[in-house]
């Protein structure tokens, strides 16, 4: 009898938790939510338009631009040790873990952890805080290309030589670092080149 009463309990739950709520959701058409009836949600229309929608999401710069710097700033491919380990220990759970609430629970990244426990309601908000920061900081990166990339541009480079005001008395050009005679009256060990000093 126990038995019977606790998955009556937990049919009941279920049904609470995917209690549709009118109103609430963007889909949701004025008639359906006069009669009552959920919400009419659009559908994939295959696996493959899901599976590279959601790739849309996580390949990006991070990956094309940051990742061969964090490898070469950590050790090469020694990084790739606790890189692999952390990603599939704790990267592709979380993925996965939101994906299928997503899907479980037909909602958005916000209103889907309402529907779960509304004390959850919080980490929506704060995935969308997370998101909005870090576009500020792929902004930075893409103003920085977009920079580069016009400087590339001008009849002379402003990278090959050492007459700008950003150059230090120890640049160094490489037409002159080439230039052997200078080795004998200077180290050129302590100079730096016109290059470094422009990207730094």
């Amino acid at each position: 009898m126990a038995t019977k009463e606790k998955l009556q309990c937990l049919k009941d739950f279920h049904k609470d938790i995917l209690k549709p709520s009118p109103g609430k959701s963007p889909g949701t058409r004025p008639e359906d939510e006069a009669e009552g009836k959920p919400p009419q949600r659009e559908k994939w229309a295959s696996k493959i338009d899901f599976v590279l929608s959601v790739a849309g999401g996580f390949v990006g710069l991070g990956n094309v631009w940051r990742f061969p710097y964090l490898c070469y700033k950590n050790g090469g491919g020694a990084f790739l040790i606790p890189y692999f380990i952390f990603l599939f220990g704790g990267g592709l759970p979380v993925f996965f873990l939101e994906v299928i609430i997503g899907q479980y629970t037909s909602e958005g990244g916000i209103t889907c952890w309402e529907k779960i426990c509304p004390l959850f309601a919080g980490i929506g908000y704060a995935s969308i805080v997370i998101v909005s920061l870090l576009n500020i900081y792929y902004i930075i990166i893409l103003a920085w290309a977009t920079y580069y990339l016009f400087q590339s541009f001008q009849s002379e480079l402003p990278w090959a030589n050492c007459n700008h005001s950003w150059n230090t008395p120890q640049c160094l050009e490489d037409t002159l670092r080439r230039n052997k005679s200078l080795w004998i009256s200077l180290s050129t060990a302590n100079f730096t080149s016109p290059v470094t000093e422009f990207w730094e």
